[in-house]
């Protein structure tokens, strides 16, 4: 019966372990590049190199930190696509009503991932996921629901009931003078609302 391998045999098993996975990953990375030129079509240049990161991960987080848009911006959207949903539910448009209502709560979604956590005027947090999910599970619900029953008497009910909830969160964000209303005119007049509209007209 053998005594236990040496430490010099060991060393020389490690060895050779890693001379052979080198050995295959030169041997993979030849195919992968065979591969690839044989599909490129004929005359066509390689692709060039990824350049480098000018400044490291942190770098690049505080750059995209500068250019994300503010709450400002896509709550224009918001009040876009909200608008739009009261023309398309006024005209029975329920398709047109369920894109733009789904289009509002993705973009309050998209606010609230920009700044989740607001100061109101005494400093205090405003939490605005909590706030929106209230919204969401109250008002919103009722909008969903009104546009899947195709109803426009709860919509215009439901419709108004969240613009309260909006308002309320506005002034709990300290910002009372951005009173949402119903709307006087569609906010585009490219999309026609009319759901018996034919194309081209």
């Amino acid at each position: 019966m053998s005594g236990p391998r040496s430490g010099r045999g060991r060393l020389l098993e490690g060895l050779i372990v890693l001379a052979v996975l080198g050995v295959g990953a030169v041997i993979g990375g030849a195919a992968v590049e065979y591969a690839v030129r044989m599909r490129a079509p004929a005359g066509a240049q390689p692709a060039a190199p990824m350049p480098a990161a000018s400044g490291g991960i942190a770098t690049d987080v505080a750059r995209l930190k500068t250019v994300v848009p503010s709450q400002s911006h896509t709550m224009a959207d918001v009040g876009y696509h909200w608008s739009g949903l009261w023309f398309a539910g006024q005209q029975g448009n329920w398709p047109l009503a369920q894109f733009y209502f789904d289009e509002t709560r993705q973009h309050i979604k998209w606010t609230i991932a920009i700044r989740p956590v607001r100061k109101d005027p005494d400093g205090n947090d405003v939490n605005l996921q909590g706030i929106f999910d209230a919204v969401d599970t109250g008002a919103f619900a009722a909008v969903k629901h009104a546009i899947e029953e195709q109803d426009r008497a709860a919509l215009a009910t439901a419709y108004k009931a969240s613009l309260d909830a909006c308002y309320s969160c506005h002034k709990s964000s300290g910002k009372p003078y951005l009173r949402p209303m119903i709307p006087t005119m569609p906010p585009q007049t490219i999309i026609n609302y009319d759901p018996k509209a034919t194309w081209p007209q």
